[in-house]
């Protein structure tokens, strides 16, 4: 007897598969002292895990792709600074990615704060900061962060 199927709602769709959406407002990253210009910026809501993503992508010529992640749960009150060096097991999160011709690796957030100053998860505007160190990467080097961000959809 064949598995009978149905049809999701708009709303069961975006709680089972949250997607990514166009942001805008300022997302500025200085990345060990240098600033970069992040073309694109993303932000999701995962009702689901009850957390908001963002992500600011820069990309350089042809060959070099850096990503900032960000994440914490939708529920954090504005005014709330995450200290990184004891979010390991939460759902705090800051991820630096570099893609590069020849080197492709991930570091995380391990050294810092992250400060939400606003958050309307209903509406997806976040407004806030961190100021990071990473883990060290493959070559045994590792990166400072600091990024300013006021974004909605």
């Amino acid at each position: 007897m064949p598995a009978q199927t149905a049809t999701l709602t708009p709303h069961q769709q975006s709680v089972l598969f949250p997607r990514a959406r166009e942001a805008e407002g300022t997302f500025s990253v200085f990345l060990d002292a240098q600033e970069i210009s992040v073309q694109t910026i993303t932000i999701v809501n995962d009702p689901s895990q009850r957390i908001l993503g963002i992500t600011g992508r820069n990309t350089e010529g042809q060959d070099t792709v850096r990503e900032i992640y960000i994440q914490f749960a939708d529920h954090t009150p504005a005014g709330t600074t995450f200290d990184l060096t004891n979010s390991e097991f939460t759902s705090t999160r800051v991820w630096l990615s570099i893609k590069t011709a020849t080197d492709t690796y991930v570091v995380r957030g391990v050294i810092g704060t992250l400060n939400i100053q606003q958050i309307f998860p209903q509406l997806i505007k976040v407004q806030g900061s961190a100021v990071v160190t990473t883990d060290t990467n493959p070559s045994g080097a590792v990166h400072s962060l600091v990024v300013n961000f006021d974004i909605h959809t």
